[in-house]
């Protein structure tokens, strides 16, 4: 009985613990796309941004929420940014007798 409440007190710590460390990631990640979006905003950054609000506006959210939320921001942020459109070369043609 005593071990089983030991194994039980050390998962609740250790649960805890990694709920901080997520937060605490959280915050650190929040901050860089937040410097990102005032400098110069891009699709990624403010997916991101959008992400990362739906989790603080959610009141039930747990560790597994934390984790997941934050992998999907991170992985919209660090997308590459779609290619321009560059059609210097088709107004060129339709310009042309």
């Amino acid at each position: 009985m005593r071990a089983a409440f030991l194994t039980l007190a050390f998962l609740i710590g250790a649960m805890a613990a990694a709920r901080a460390d997520c937060l605490k990631d959280l915050g650190q990640f929040r901050e860089q796309v937040d410097t990102q979006n005032q400098a110069r905003p891009t699709a990624q950054s403010q997916a991101a941004a959008r992400e990362l609000q739906k989790l603080e506006q959610n009141e039930s959210a747990n560790e597994v929420d934390c984790v997941n939320t934050l992998a999907r921001a991170r992985r919209m942020f660090a997308s590459p940014t779609p290619p321009t459109a560059d059609d210097r070369y088709a107004k060129d043609r339709r310009n042309q007798p």
